[in-house]
């Protein structure tokens, strides 16, 4: 496991001095932090160490979600470990698309308090464009930059990494997980992010937009569109960038195909 096995008992120690671990198994589908789950006789947690400084307000956005069923709850915050531990959530990634689950975690997300930075998705292309992965993709980007112009009216406090992994079904009810990212931003990444994870077809697309907007006319389907673009185009740069080398080509696959779809 990449972090000590005595690093996870003592951040558990000082959460509950009495609790005694019975197994603690490395989850790897982390790719920014690392997370375990740690069984005890009477429950099991998940352990998060954060690669980056806490994300206060997303842990605090997840305490108020974790009351609404959203997610699982935060238990145990520590700064000198730089770790948190959390509920275990029971289930697994979904394996179909189900509107009704999808919108309602959303509408959830998207309610909550919105204050402090958002996330400046333009900013963070622009980090990528002296790589030279960049270089093929510039000319299209142009164009996708400008069909997503941020709209007040669409800034939220948002999820920010909402793609398959971080979700969990569990007898039919999704919970969202790995809130690290989560800050105000512009609603649509969200819900570009859900669709290519999920693969979505036009139909589909269309259910989610129309069930979570509930009105065909308030949806903007060229920033949809492109925002979708966006979305792969920062995956595929995030994991060059992090020498992410089992995610790469799948996620320049997605970003080919959808920019050649129109």
């Amino acid at each position: 496991m990449p972090k000590s096995v005595a690093s996870i008992n003592s951040l558990v120690r000082r959460y509950k001095p009495s609790t005694r671990i019975e197994q603690i198994t490395y989850l790897p589908q982390g790719v920014s932090n690392e997370n375990y789950r740690v069984d005890t006789a009477e429950q099991s947690w998940l352990v998060k160490f954060y690669a980056k400084p806490l994300p206060h307000e997303a842990i605090a956005a997840q305490r108020r979600l974790a009351k609404q069923a959203a997610c699982p709850a935060p238990l145990y915050v520590d700064e000198a470990h730089q770790g948190a531990i959390f509920h275990f959530a029971p289930g697994k990634v979904p394996e179909q698309f189900d509107v009704s689950q999808a919108v309602k975690c959303l509408q959830l997300i998207h309610a909550q308090p919105c204050s402090g930075p958002y996330l400046d998705l333009h900013a963070e292309l622009k980090r990528y464009e002296h790589q030279p992965f960049y270089q093929a993709y510039a000319q299209a980007l142009h164009q996708v930059v400008t069909d997503t112009k941020m709209q007040s009216e669409d800034m939220r406090f948002c999820h920010n990494d909402l793609i398959r992994q971080n979700i969990i079904s569990y007898l039919g009810c999704w919970q969202c997980i790995d809130f690290e990212y989560a800050q105000p931003g512009d609603r649509y990444f969200d819900l570009a992010m859900l669709s290519i994870s999920f693969s979505l077809t036009e139909a589909q697309q269309h259910a989610l937009l129309s069930e979570y907007f509930g009105n065909e006319q308030r949806i903007d389907w060229v920033k949809f569109t492109a925002m979708q673009k966006l979305v792969a185009a920062l995956n595929y740069f995030w994991y060059r960038a992090n020498n992410t080398a089992h995610r790469v080509d799948e996620a320049k696959l997605q970003l080919d195909e959808i920019l050649n779809a129109t």
